[in-house]
């Protein structure tokens, strides 16, 4: 028993050693960036997500450093993982909106069906966290309506529980497809940004391959295959290729 809670205290302790580092280095960042280090700032902020720790708001620090740093594709790639930590973090899709603008590749999206649109907005309204617990939340309410009906003493009980619980029930399988589609992305993400200054898509995963089309930083991309180093990639206007796995970053 002992030996358990002095277990606990450690890992408490440590805990508490890691947030305290972390509000440091942070601040240590802000101060880089404030006084016109960017990459040094980049670098600070690099050591919290070394320790483990990640937000919204270091990520999109570390887009603004990437951004003054004239480093566009991986401005890029921070602000897209800003989103993904927090898809309602608003600065962070503002200054997406401003980035998208120095782009040398003007893309034209393949129309999207309104299904699918409407699906991937309507799972991007909250993040991992937040769907789980509602998903949790709404599997106890379903619970507590099915308690209600079957041993509800009154008609109107049992008819309040049912209904109810036909209710949570559909809206717990949309917030739980949510979570999944949300763990999905963090297990095996597909989404990636060009970050060298241009790449030569092949038709092939060899540098033998005909040369199909150039991307420049920045370009988001869907991830597919993977053969060695080369990875193939699909961008928004339906064009295929492969590229080198170093060119590009994963989201």
């Amino acid at each position: 028993m002992k030996r358990t809670f002095l277990q606990i205290v450690f890992m408490i302790s440590s805990c508490v050693t890691i947030l305290a580092q972390s509000d440091s280095a942070f601040a240590d960042g802000n101060m880089l960036y404030s006084e016109g280090n960017y990459e040094e700032a980049i670098s600070k902020y690099q050591d919290i997500l070394d320790d483990g720790m990640e937000s919204a708001e270091l990520y999109y620090n570390m887009g603004n450093a990437a951004f003054r740093s004239n480093k566009i594709g991986y401005s890029v790639v921070y602000y897209r993982k800003a989103l993904k930590a927090d898809p309602g973090f608003e600065p962070a899709a503002q200054n997406l909106k401003y980035v998208s603008l120095y782009l040398e590749d003007k893309l034209e999206s393949v129309p999207e069906l309104f299904l699918k649109r409407w699906k991937s907005q309507f799972f991007n309204i909250f993040p991992l966290e937040v769907w789980s617990f509602i998903s949790i939340a709404l599997f106890v309410l379903t619970l507590i309506c099915l308690l209600l009906y079957v041993f509800g003493s009154f008609m109107w009980v049992k008819k309040t529980g049912f209904y109810l619980g036909i209710i949570s029930l559909l809206i717990m399988v949309l917030s739980l497809s949510a979570a999944v589609n949300h763990h999905k992305n963090v297990k095996h993400p597909d989404k990636a940004v060009i970050i060298s200054p241009s790449v030569v898509v092949k038709s092939s995963p060899s540098d033998s391959g005909t040369d199909l089309f150039v991307l420049h930083e920045g370009t988001d991309l869907i991830t597919d295959d993977k053969v060695g180093e080369w990875i193939e990639i699909k961008i928004i206007d339906g064009r295929v290729g492969w590229v080198r796995s170093k060119t590009i970053e994963i989201i």
